[in-house]
C-alpha cells in the first residue's frame, strides 16, 4: 500500500521512535487495528492508528505532516476515531504521550481525555515521562 510509505515518512518527521514501513504493514495483520488517514492532492498528510479489542481501545499513533499542521487535521482525525469507536460500542480509549508534548496534551484534553497516570522516565531520546490519558466513551 502506497500509504504506508507516506505514513512512515510522517513517522520519521514526528517521532524519535518511528514505526518503519514494515512495522506499519505488520500492525494491520490484526483486525483490531484501524487506520484513518487524511489526504490532500492524493497524498497522506495525517493519520491516526488505533486498536479496539472488545470495547477497550487505544490510540497508538497520531501525526500530521509538518507542512499541514495547525489546519485542524489532528482534530478531525481524533473526532473520526471517536465517532468510529462510539459506533462500535467501545467503552473507553486510552493513550500515552510524552509529558513535554504540549500540543498533543492540549489536543487530548480538548477531546475530554483525563490524565490518569504518569510513567516516570518512560521515554528516551530525549528522556521524558509518559502521561497516560483515558476517555470513557460509553458505560
Amino acid at each position: 500500500m502506497r500509504g504506508f510509505s507516506e505514513i512512515a515518512r510522517i513517522e520519521r518527521d514526528n517521532f524519535s521512535d518511528p514505526w518503519d514501513e514494515k512495522s506499519l504493514e505488520d500492525s494491520f495483520e490484526h483486525d483490531y487495528n484501524h487506520l484513518l488517514m487524511e489526504k490532500r492532492d492524493g497524498r497522506v498528510v495525517g493519520y491516526v492508528i488505533y486498536s479496539d479489542v472488545q470495547g477497550d481501545a487505544e490510540l497508538l499513533r497520531i501525526a500530521v505532516d509538518k507542512r499541514y499542521r495547525r489546519k485542524g487535521i489532528a482534530a478531525r482525525l481524533m473526532q473520526s476515531m471517536l465517532d468510529e469507536l462510539t459506533e462500535a460500542g467501545a467503552e473507553r480509549v486510552s493513550l500515552e504521550v510524552r509529558a513535554h508534548n504540549i500540543s498533543a496534551v492540549a489536543l487530548y484534553k480538548k477531546f475530554g481525555f483525563a490524565d490518569i497516570f504518569v510513567r516516570k522516565n518512560y521515554y528516551h531520546n530525549p528522556e521524558d515521562d509518559a502521561l497516560i490519558f483515558q476517555k470513557i466513551i460509553s458505560v
